[in-house]
């Protein structure tokens, strides 16, 4: 069975999965605050599982701060080719880890990725 992201172009009806809060400091803590506040739910500890579900269909939101290469590279074309948006939230180049943020729409990814730079 091919791998394909959901259709959520809204935060408030958006799922997100992050390993946990307490990765996000100064202000992308406020941002997180902030975007999951705005999101229908938000759940922690599935790790790069989250990714996966993301590329599945299975949640909308997948995020997480301070990734190794290691940890997303294998899942930056996964994600792709599944029809989702991965890069970072802060500007820097997502292969080579960082802050990264993962949506199943460009409409979904743009609105977060708004949350998290305001």
């Amino acid at each position: 069975e091919t791998l394909k992201v959901g259709h959520c172009t809204n935060l408030s009806e958006a799922m997100l999965g992050t390993t946990t809060p307490h990765l996000y400091k100064g202000k992308d803590r406020d941002g997180f605050e902030n975007l999951r506040h705005a999101v229908k739910m938000a759940r922690y500890g599935g790790d790069a599982y989250f990714f996966s579900l993301l590329a599945a269909g299975h949640l909308d939101i997948a995020m997480d701060a301070g990734l190794q290469i290691y940890d997303i590279a294998a899942l930056i074309p996964i994600i792709r080719g599944a029809g989702g948006v991965v890069e970072s939230w802060d500007g820097r180049d997502v292969s080579l880890g960082g802050n990264v943020l993962a949506a199943a729409t460009p409409e979904l990814f743009a609105a977060a990725r708004a949350v998290m730079q305001s």
